[in-house]
């Protein structure tokens, strides 16, 4: 099958990179820096095209006979700028041009923030409600999709992630982190005490189970319009700081400073991904790999 990616150089990106050309598929990786492929750029199967998302004649030739657009990426300005809306608007004009290109099926990488704020037990069906720019600006994405697909014929799926762990897909490819697990460690190098919220947590997304989801993604004959793929535990951030300290044999003390509310943590269901993956998305090694990897290219 002939797949488009966008983000291929990103960190999630190049992990659905390797997923789906070790399936087998053609993929055409619309990239800014190829360099940033590292080792992947001459694996079979891969056609790499110079590009910005914004070149938007380019993008259209290049979506040109492509079953699945996979879209990876994300577009960022500077806060409190008209550029905030590049995201939306990249993703707005790639869906309809995949749609007027033909393509079969869309499958957008969007984010768990829709759902803020967070409260009780959640759903894929649960209705979209955000508190945040990212939020917004991924939700606005998913619209455009669902739009696009209306008015195309077209498939559209959404990835809801939570926040992704893991190591890089290879040992100099990208890499984000979480800004909080990022200065968890950074405290405890320095030997600093780590504040947190007791009660307060989240459901992690595996980096390499969620590359899976999308190669099975593209493959599924009937796929749900939406997944929420994240680890059905839920982790709080208390335990993630002893992992941290544990795992860099810190002194750093763990400080609660508060406590949520009683009652019953605000969880996602997972039915729908397990399903999908054959299992849950346990995301708790990926977890520890990524506080060793951040760690390591701390020092």
């Amino acid at each position: 099958m002939r797949i488009l990616l966008t983000g291929a150089s990103g960190y999630i990106g190049l992990h659905v990179l390797r997923e789906l050309l070790a399936d087998g598929h053609e993929v055409t990786a619309l990239v800014r820096s190829p360099g940033k492929l590292g080792p992947f750029v001459n694996m079979p199967g891969l056609r790499v095209v110079s590009a910005d998302l914004e070149q938007e004649v380019l993008v259209d030739q290049t979506l040109q006979g492509h079953q699945i657009c996979v879209h990876a990426a994300l577009l960022w300005g500077e806060p409190g700028t008209e550029l905030d809306l590049r995201d939306t608007v990249v993703a707005a004009r790639l869906f309809d041009a995949a749609g007027r290109a033909h393509v079969a099926s869309c499958i957008f990488i969007s984010s768990a923030a829709v759902h803020r704020p967070f409260t009780g037990e959640m759903s894929e069906d649960a209705p979209v409600s955000t508190t945040d720019l990212y939020g917004a600006t991924k939700a606005a994405g998913e619209l455009f999709l669902r739009a696009a697909c209306a008015q195309h014929h077209m498939t559209g799926v959404v990835v809801r992630l939570g926040p992704v762990v893991g190591p890089p897909a290879f040992a100099s490819g990208s890499f984000r982190t979480d800004r909080r697990l990022a200065a968890m460690v950074t405290a405890a190098m320095d030997g600093r005490p780590i504040e947190v919220v007791g009660r307060d947590g989240r459901q992690l997304s595996d980096v390499a189970a969620v590359a899976r989801a999308i190669r099975l993604m593209t493959a599924a004959s009937n796929p749900h319009p939406t997944y929420i793929c994240v680890d059905q535990a839920v982790l709080t951030w208390e335990w993630m700081a002893r992992q941290v300290v544990a795992c860099l044999d810190s002194r750093s003390e763990v400080r609660v400073l508060s406590q949520m509310s009683k009652g019953q943590m605000p969880r996602f269901r997972t039915e729908r991904i397990e399903q999908l993956l054959g299992g849950p998305a346990v995301a708790r090694d990926a977890l520890l790999a990524h506080i060793h990897y951040l760690a390591a290219v701390s020092r």
